[in-house]
């Protein structure tokens, strides 16, 4: 073999090493993982000032000059605290699991603006993740449960671990349900009225009592288990919109249920129309002072001022079996008296017989008063 072979001999392996090499090397290069990466680009959450939703059940929320507002529920105030605790689960955020080969359909944007309307981060969000059961719910045959979230990210579907339940569009996971929570053992009386006719009960020494009660009626006290609770863990489930009046709502002919508390403190709901199978509330607040301390009287003063002003001024729809605790008639909560069965009349007749024959022989038993010698020595 010739020289000049040898050299293109040695030419050829050369470059056939070469691609050799950078096949193999490509072969152990890979892209550098998303697991554990930071889904939002860094932001100051303190200077959010709108959080937008996106997707099938679109929801606005803003900060205004008295605080976070739902926009999308009639600007009904927002719960700050779960504006702050949502704003930081979107801050911290990482990539879970990449999910290869899975797609979002349509995917809700929820974007963080600042005040000007600067979009400051956003993220496209799917479908939760439904994990497989485990333990005694897969041996008792129990469904999965949401453990994560599916997302847009740098180009492909990733698995978050927090659900984001709050961004599904619910109002009422960004507000505080809860309005009204009336101490039960606090209230002292309460009215039922309804057109004409008003019920007053009031409660001593633990016990219910209705006035007026005909000779052959009595209270049935079977029915008095809810009358001082109806407004103690009472909580929405919407808001009506501002604009519907009173009589629209059904507020002017509906059922009045008021409770007064032994601090003074009155609050009252007016029971209006159905709404779907709910029904609409309005509640107000008042106060009578009973006691003397002026530093106690000023304080629960400012309690009713402040329920008004939070409360006093929408309209709310209520789960239909609360409402029904607010609406009750004279009818619903008096029975006829029980008359006594006649073995128990004859058990009594004997009884009292008994009874009239031991007092005549204590009677019989009495030593006789000495009569007093009236005449003079």
């Amino acid at each position: 073999m010739t020289t000049k072979n040898l050299a293109v001999l040695a030419a050829v392996a050369a470059v056939l090493g070469g691609a050799a090499y950078f096949t193999t090397a490509g072969k152990k290069m890979k892209s550098p993982s998303l697991v554990g990466k930071q889904v939002l680009p860094a932001f100051d959450a303190s200077a959010v000032a709108r959080i937008d939703i996106g997707g099938a059940k679109p929801l606005a929320l803003a900060a205004t000059d008295k605080g976070w507002v739902v926009e999308t529920l009639h600007s009904y105030p927002a719960d700050v605290t779960k504006i702050r605790e949502n704003i930081l689960k979107l801050q911290e955020l990482k990539v879970g699991q990449v999910a290869n080969g899975r797609t979002i359909a349509s995917p809700a944007k929820v974007a963080l603006k600042d005040a000007s309307g600067k979009e400051l981060a956003s993220v496209e969000i799917g479908d939760t993740h439904t994990g497989k059961p485990r333990g005694q719910m897969a041996q008792f045959g129990g469904g999965g449960y949401p453990d994560g979230r599916y997302l847009q990210f740098d180009g492909k579907v990733v698995l978050v671990k927090d659900t984001l339940d709050a961004f599904d569009g619910d109002p009422k996971k960004w507000t505080d349900t809860r309005i009204a929570s009336v101490t039960a053992s606090d209230v002292t009386s309460v009215a039922y009225s309804r057109g004409k006719e008003t019920v007053k009960l009031t409660r001593k020494d633990g016990k219910w009592d209705l006035a007026g009660l005909g000779p052959k009626e009595e209270l049935d006290t079977s029915k008095t288990y809810s009358l001082d609770s109806a407004l103690s863990y009472l909580d929405f489930t919407g808001v009506a919109d501002p604009k519907l009046s009173d009589a629209e709502l059904g507020f002017t002919t509906g059922a009045v249920y008021t409770v007064t508390l032994k601090n003074g403190q009155s609050y009252t709901a007016k029971v209006g129309n159905a709404t779907g199978s709910d029904r609409w509330v309005k509640l107000s607040a008042s106060f009578k002072a009973v006691g003397t301390n002026a530093t106690e009287n000023a304080t629960l003063e400012k309690t009713v001022a402040d329920f008004n002003e939070k409360t006093g001024k929408w309209a709310f729809s209520i789960s239909s079996y609360s409402a029904d605790n607010m609406s009750k008639t004279r009818k619903d909560l008096v029975k006829a008296k029980e008359e006594p069965k006649k073995d128990d009349a004859k058990k009594d007749d004997a009884k009292k017989d008994d009874a009239k024959k031991d007092d005549a022989k204590k009677a019989d038993a009495k030593p006789a008063t000495p009569k007093k010698d009236t005449q003079k020595k």
